[in-house]
């Protein structure tokens, strides 16, 4: 059972785990974005300028998170949340602006990567109707259209999850530097201690009793 005295990401999770988690994401956002361009073949200099962009953010972010997590500084841990949230809205205008290019400028070449993928998937079936061919890429475009809006909602999510956690995670790191606990994920608190085992312990000075042994009239252990 989680402590009382700390807060948990997902009711279970400590947030120094959590942090680990994301940043990790981050780099494996950063190399999914680079990846994606080079996969698909686009070939204009602004997308790919994008992609690089995004893949540095989130290789600054990821590096970022994992020295907070591994060296357990407040300045680290700060630092962190203050970078994850500006990543959080640079990534959020760099995505709308993708989306925005990937509908207007880019939609000739993207139907262009559709039909030759088309034309050669049945060049082995013979010749392909231009009214068929024609509906099948636009279904191709939007089908594109489709995973990338999905891809971009999930992303800001997932950004937005993980700036909650930054947050949290840097009040932690505070109040530990503190000597104090992080109670409910807002303020800086005394450590609850069980009241059972305060209770069951010795006062000092006294010597520790044994099951078997008692004091007689005079105080004397015997």
């Amino acid at each position: 059972m989680a402590p009382t005295h700390r807060d948990y990401c997902c009711f279970c999770i400590p947030f120094r785990l959590g942090v680990t988690i994301f940043s990790l994401l981050a780099l494996a956002l950063g190399g999914f974005s680079i990846w994606s361009v080079l996969r698909a073949g686009v070939t204009d200099s602004t997308a790919k300028t994008v992609a690089y962009v995004s893949t540095g953010i989130y290789g600054i972010l990821g590096v970022s998170g994992l020295m907070s997590v591994i060296f357990k500084r407040y300045a680290l841990a700060k630092n962190f949340s203050v970078l994850w949230w500006t990543v959080t809205v640079l990534i959020t205008i760099l995505s709308t602006f993708s989306m925005i290019f990937l509908a207007t400028r880019a939609k000739d070449e993207v139907k262009s990567i559709c039909q030759a993928d088309l034309l050669q998937n049945e060049n082995d079936s013979g010749a392909v109707g231009l009214a068929t061919l024609a509906d099948d890429v636009e279904a191709c475009y939007k089908y594109v259209l489709l995973i990338a809006g999905v891809g971009t909602a999930v992303q800001v999510l997932v950004l937005l999850v993980g700036g909650w956690v930054a947050s949290r995670y840097t009040g932690e790191v505070k109040c530990y530097r503190r000597g104090k606990s992080f109670t409910n994920g807002q303020t800086c608190g005394s450590v609850q201690v069980n009241p059972l085992q305060s209770f069951n312990q010795q006062p000092q000075g006294y010597p520790s009793a044994h099951p078997y042994m008692h004091a007689d009239s005079k105080g004397e252990w015997l």
